[in-house]
């Protein structure tokens, strides 16, 4: 078991936003090509650096795409059955940056309902002994 670390270690601050959006156009779920360049406008859009934009196609419809990004992560997971997509956004980088990508891709999907979690995670409040 970890102790609680000195809070003068200086470890990496990061921000993971989770998001569950629904009624959003059916056209942006169902192939992972899209998938794949919505996340590489967002990630121009808000300044994030990419390393890597991969997807992978479910049949009939429906993907899962991801940005590796030098910060960290974008990943998009679709239902097109239920106009639905999963969002996670992690970055130890620019907290400024995941939230104007976030911004992006509400903008982008336009969902009706949105489920949203934005989670402050630290290396600072665990022992890594």
């Amino acid at each position: 078991m970890g102790v609680v670390s000195q809070p003068n270690m200086n470890m990496p601050e990061a921000i993971h936003i989770i998001a569950d959006f629904a009624g959003c156009p059916a056209e942006l779920l169902e192939s992972g090509a899209k998938g794949e360049a919505v996340l590489a406008a967002t990630v121009k859009e808000s300044g994030l650096s990419c390393i890597l934009i991969r997807s992978h196609q479910f049949s009939p419809s429906g993907y899962t795409a991801a940005a590796l990004l030098e910060e960290s992560h974008i990943t998009l997971h679709t239902w097109p059955e239920h106009r639905a997509v999963q969002i996670d956004i992690f970055t130890c980088g620019s907290h400024d940056r995941a939230r104007k990508a976030y911004g992006i891709l509400k903008r982008l999907f336009a969902p009706d309902q949105i489920a949203e979690r934005i989670l402050h995670r630290s290396l600072n409040r665990i022992s890594l002994e």
